[in-house]
């Protein structure tokens, strides 16, 4: 059985948030402060991810989980969730391709177990590759945290790479070239998003 939207599409990709917390506060994300997460006992165990996740591929053929947050590596035993989905299998057999879209600051210290634990896929964003504009964006000094995980990810085997970058007239519009450079130089796909107000 497919799940088609109200436009006629089928539905083959989902999109887990696996917490709403966040260890970067971007400009065009967030403020500063202030922020209310949600209470932990709001927020679903992986048994329940796992569960929504085995209806959609198992009766619906969803082919694709990608795992979101928030930021989805300040989810403690992240790599657990990732095992239990990799477990999952399409009507034909087949895994579904499970990929990681995230800040890339912590993700040095857990590239490899989430290899072995079946990820297929990552998606880092980075807006520049200026520490001062990277702190002014983000609001975090993690620049290098970052490129050191984009570097882990591909050394255990994740490639190849894919790297967003939000671009926004005055902030960042001048480093494309830079960005594009970035890319080739180091066998990373950059994909540019237009920056979209959310205020």
């Amino acid at each position: 059985m497919d799940l088609i939207d109200s436009f006629g599409r089928t539905v083959r990709d989902l999109r887990i948030s696996v917490t709403d917390r966040c260890n970067f506060r971007c400009t065009y994300c967030m403020p500063a402060e202030g922020m209310k997460w949600l209470d932990r006992s709001e927020v679903l165990t992986f048994e329940e991810i796992e569960r929504v996740a085995r209806i959609c591929v198992e009766r619906f053929d969803v082919n694709s989980l990608r795992l979101t947050g928030g930021e989805p590596t300040v989810r403690a035993h992240l790599p657990r969730l990732v095992s239990k989905l990799a477990a999952l299998r399409l009507s034909n057999g087949e895994k579904p391709d499970i990929a990681l879209t995230t800040n890339g600051a912590t993700l040095r210290n857990i590239a490899l177990e989430l290899r072995d634990a079946g990820l297929d896929r990552i998606n880092v964003s980075l807006d520049s590759l200026k520490p001062e504009r990277f702190f002014a964006m983000t609001r975090r000094d993690e620049l290098v945290n970052v490129l050191a995980g984009i570097a882990e990810a591909q050394l255990v085997g994740f490639t190849p790479m894919k790297v967003n970058v939000v671009v926004e007239r005055g902030a960042n519009d001048d480093e494309i070239l830079d960005l594009v450079a970035y890319g080739r130089d180091n066998n990373i796909e950059i994909r540019f998003i237009e920056f979209m107000p959310l205020d």
